[in-house]
């Protein structure tokens, strides 16, 4: 047997083999639960209204409400109103927590248990499309790097944290997903997975459409380019949005809504673009001539398009509009200037180096990595550049608007920047040289998201930038977490059922820790609880009790460290709230209890 060359041996030690690309991104993914154990954050979960409000939806669905009714009745007027989110997310975390109430006969234990197996299950897969992906890019060497800096990436971001029942990271992770897929090399099977997690994403949420127009686009791009080479990509991605478009659409909608149009979730206006763009690009595919020639593929998408977008302008105009259409402008303008994650990058930049540093800097630099990879590479090489790099372009640009799109431009950046790491590495240890191990050197340092926001902390201080207050004017800033503790429910959980009165922040909280119904939450279709509580907070006493009375309120809840109601406090200086800062409420509001400084105070309305 012929020994291998000692820099052979050298560098099969530094890469890993795809074998272990999976057991490599669970054991990752487990070791990333070590700082919420340190920290106790792995039980005790930070308050985040979609992950309390989700929980809630799954706790109903537990409790016996139908699985085609997305209603929450326990908030907004009386009735509730129907949510925008779908059952896909909430399966998963309902096996789980029956399960293990089935095992040791406690709901809690399940949900606990939830809490942590789903995030981690999901950033787990998270990562191993990220090394995969890489492979693609930058080959062997760059599993590795893909490997550390996706981890690394993905927990800075913060949304695969233990007690994330939210949407965003599935979606995030079928993005990574459906990335690989099409990088890879032209294959049927993978283009049908590739269509089916776009599809999946898209029932999800339509927050992640851009990234499924983007991977729409790939496949046709391709296909238009390439002809005949790519037929197998468009026929197998088409046929798998068409068709997993449809399942998810039948699985999760309800029959009398299947005739009720939403421009905010899966519904016939979604279903009918998914079901003849997927099925009109597979059958441009297989037909040969409609694939023959450039022209022909031409005309073939050309017309596909247009039928799409008159079926758009058409029939359902209404949802080319914003994301903030249906909403009230005082609302639009409450939740756009009060939610940093909101924010665009102008007033990031202004406002807090932190965010800033953590959201841009590494997808800056990974699109000018994908630029330098597009201008190098041949063939399949550059089909996999373009893509990746059309998904981090789209990410970005959309960041610009807000920042809470930087967590997909982040993620996305780690697979141009681990084949750029991957390729110093090779480099480094053929050359042997120290130009070439102090750019493996550079390469890694700046590709490190937390590196970074460590950056940004220093700046951040340096500039002396400190969060606005969230009290009202001349009252101290308070720590807001209190407001979302279980410990400072424990008074109101007490209290009989009713409806309360409080900011919108603090909605999902109340609906998680007590029986209570609340009128305000931070939703969009709750437009109507919203205004009210909105018109009740800033109005003066009388007014107050006139809106408190027609919905029936009997509770009021005020947790001073909220940042809303500071903010409700300056819109209406003679309002409600105001008083209620000002330790001076209305003669009927009777105080019932109060916690430490920062909890909750909670006043009962009396009839005049």
């Amino acid at each position: 047997m012929t020994a291998k060359p000692a820099d052979a041996r050298s560098q099969a030690g530094h890469q890993f083999r795809a074998f272990f690309d999976a057991p490599i991104a669970m054991i990752l993914a487990i070791l990333a639960l070590v700082p919420s154990v340190a920290n106790g954050s792995l039980t005790a979960w930070p308050g985040n209204n979609d992950n309390m409000l989700r929980l809630v939806q799954i706790r109903d669905l537990l409790a016996g409400q139908s699985w085609f009714d997305y209603s929450q009745y326990r908030m907004g007027p009386d009735g509730g109103f129907i949510m925008h989110w779908s059952r896909i997310v909430d399966l998963p975390n309902a096996a789980i927590i029956l399960a293990v109430e089935g095992l040791t006969g406690s709901q809690p234990a399940g949900e606990m248990v939830a809490g942590i197996v789903w995030p981690t299950l999901l950033l787990a897969l998270s990562v191993f499309a990220i090394i995969r992906a890489a492979r693609v890019l930058g080959g062997a060497e760059a599993a590795f790097p893909a490997a550390l800096i996706g981890i690394l990436s993905l927990f800075s971001i913060g949304i695969y944290a233990p007690g994330a029942f939210d949407h965003h990271n599935l979606q995030l992770a079928l993005c990574l997903v459906a990335i690989w897929l099409l990088i890879a090399r032209p294959s049927r099977r993978c283009a049908f997975a590739a269509g089916g997690a776009a599809a999946i994403t898209m029932a999800v949420g339509m927050e992640t459409l851009p990234f499924v127009v983007v991977a729409c686009a790939s496949a046709a791009i391709l296909f238009l380019l390439r002809g005949r080479n790519e037929t197998e990509t468009a026929f197998g991605f088409g046929v798998g949005f068409a068709s997993t478009s449809a399942l998810a659409f039948i699985a999760t909608v309800g029959p009398q809504q299947w005739f009720v149009v939403h421009c905010d979730a899966l519904s016939p206006a979604q279903l009918v673009v998914a079901v003849i763009g997927g099925g009109g690009l597979a059958m441009l595919a297989l037909l040969p001539f409609a694939n023959a020639t450039l022209g022909s593929r031409i005309a073939g998408l050309c017309a596909l398009g247009l039928l799409l977008a008159a079926l758009l302008v058409i029939v359902w105009p209404q949802c080319l509009a914003g994301p903030y259409a249906g909403l009230d402008p005082r609302l639009a303008e409450l939740w756009l200037t009060g939610v940093s994650e909101a924010q665009p990058v102008t007033k990031i930049a202004a406002r807090d180096l932190r965010l800033f540093a953590k959201h841009y800097p590494t997808p800056v630099i990974a699109l000018f990595v994908i630029g330098w990879l597009i201008w190098r590479s041949r063939g399949a090489e550059l089909r996999a550049a373009s893509i990746a790099g059309g998904f981090l372009l789209a990410a970005f640009v959309l960041s610009l608007w807000q920042v809470r799109v930087g967590n997909f431009s982040v993620a996305f950046a780690t697979i141009p920047l681990a084949a750029w790491v991957g390729i110093a590495r090779k480099t480094a240890y053929s050359r042997k040289t120290s130009s070439a191990s102090l750019t493996m050197a550079i390469a890694w340092i700046v590709s490190f998201n937390m590196c970074w926001t460590v950056v940004g902390l220093g700046l951040h201080n340096l500039a002396g930038m400190r969060k606005p207050p969230s009290a009202a004017p001349g009252e101290p800033s308070l720590d807001l977490t209190s407001c979302y503790d279980q410990e400072a429910f424990g008074a109101l959980a007490k209290l009989e059922p009713a409806t309360v009165i409080a900011v919108s922040n603090i909605g999902p909280a109340i609906l998680k820790h007590t029986r209570h119904r609340t009128l305000a939450g931070p939703y969009h279709r709750n437009n109507e609880g919203n205004i009210a509580t909105l018109d009740a907070l800033t109005k003066p006493p009388d007014g107050a009790y006139e809106i408190l009375s027609r919905y029936s309120v009997e509770l009021v809840v005020h947790c001073p460290g909220n940042d809303e109601s500071g903010h409700m406090a300056r819109l209406g200086p003679d309002g409600l709230m105001s008083t209620l800062f000002e330790k001076q409420p209305p003669e009927w509001l009777k105080k019932l209890t109060t916690g430490p400084e920062t909890a909750l105070v909670i006043f009962q309305v009396e009839r005049k």
